[in-house]
């Protein structure tokens, strides 16, 4: 009986020990902003009314419309790939977005016009986006009549959110 009194105090001042241990968590942060978008399509096949698919390479900048901004004044470089068909639209890419001081993260995204909503992913991040995980959605708030054949001018409203590994 001794003993198993002694082994039932070691248990629970073990417990106790191991909840002060501190836990490598990430640290989540929520952002929000307008990003304002200027592209130019690569034309592989466009036959009116039938199909259109091109490449698009665009150029952007971020405005954070959330108290903590996070991404103000970031730019961006797109590459992507658009389909229509049947007056239905779709799009997947990369971008990287790049903050005042150099460190950038890649984002991995998709989206649909029956939606009207595009997907991203952060998938890799360097400086202080290393180990970076993240989601944001966006949709399409306005767009100007393109300028030149071949380009297209736009804004999106994005929220998501990252995570950073302690």
């Amino acid at each position: 009986m001794f003993y198993r009194r002694n082994w039932i105090a070691v248990i629970v001042v073990i417990l106790g020990l191991v909840m002060f241990v501190p836990v490598a968590q990430a640290e989540r942060q929520d952002f929000e902003g307008i990003i304002c978008s200027a592209v130019t399509h690569s034309v592989v096949q466009a036959s009116p009314g039938e199909i259109y698919i091109a490449s698009a390479d665009a150029k952007a900048i971020f405005q954070s419309t959330h108290q903590n901004k996070l991404f103000d004044n970031n730019t961006s470089h797109q590459v992507y790939v658009l389909k229509g068909a049947g007056g239905k639209w779709s799009w997947n890419g990369f971008f990287k977005r790049m903050a005042p001081d150099g460190d950038f993260i890649i984002w991995e995204f998709y989206g649909d016009s029956q939606s009207g909503i595009s997907t991203s992913n952060a998938i890799y991040g360097t400086g202080k986006w290393k180990g970076i995980k993240g989601e944001a959605k966006g949709k399409r708030i306005t767009a100007g009549t393109p300028i030149v054949q071949g380009t297209d001018q736009f804004c999106e409203k994005y929220v998501g959110w990252i995570e950073l590994p302690k």
